[in-house]
């Protein structure tokens, strides 16, 4: 778990929820969001917004792909990784230093493989993952808190619109704009496009 922190959370204390659910995964008993594709990053594996082994040659190349990518690894300063699904999509706390201070925990944000960053409902990482997997299923809901509950990990609500809601402050989607821009602008790139 120290490595977990130091690698995954910039040194931040790893949440009780998120140790439970890691270390079920790694001693090989599985966590419930695994049946949804949902895995906690191992410690030393790449960032989701720095791994850019996937560029080909051409890609490289092409100075708008290489600004958002530029803009990508800046966004991962903010966003501390935690978790990832089977359609590469990953989880992580959003932790911008313009981020209210009074915001204990921070938002969960989800950031699928066209980089659109979800802002997910719940105080925790396993509330923000539960709200993500239910949408209007009251009875998956009902299901995946009982075997959340089964590993004591808790859930503050019955239902998903119960869920808080923690805004992330600012946008992640719009920093990652801000960032993209600035890099195409100092690539020589026109402006908004």
């Amino acid at each position: 778990m120290r490595e977990f922190s130091r690698l995954r959370l910039g040194g931040r204390p790893v949440p009780e929820d998120v140790r439970l659910l890691a270390t079920a995964q790694w001693e090989g008993r599985g966590h419930p969001f695994e049946q949804f594709g949902i895995t906690i990053l191992e410690p030393g594996a790449p960032h989701p917004l720095t791994d850019f082994s996937y560029l080909t040659e051409k890609d490289r190349a092409d100075r708008d792909i290489m600004a958002n990518c530029a803009a990508s690894a800046q966004m991962a300063t903010y966003l501390m990784a935690v978790a990832q699904d089977e359609d590469s999509s990953f989880y992580g706390y959003w932790l911008h230093p313009e981020q209210r201070v009074d915001r204990n925990p921070p938002p969960v944000v989800k950031v699928d493989s066209e980089s659109t960053y979800w802002q997910l409902g719940g105080r925790t990482f396993a509330e923000a993952c539960l709200y993500d997997i239910t949408f209007d299923d009251d009875a998956l809901f009902a299901q995946v808190a009982a075997e959340l509950a089964q590993m004591h990990v808790p859930v503050s609500a019955g239902s998903r619109e119960a869920l808080d809601e923690l805004s992330a402050d600012p946008v992640p989607e719009e920093v990652h704009r801000r960032l993209y821009h600035a890099e195409r602008e100092r690539l020589g790139l026109p402006g908004e496009r």
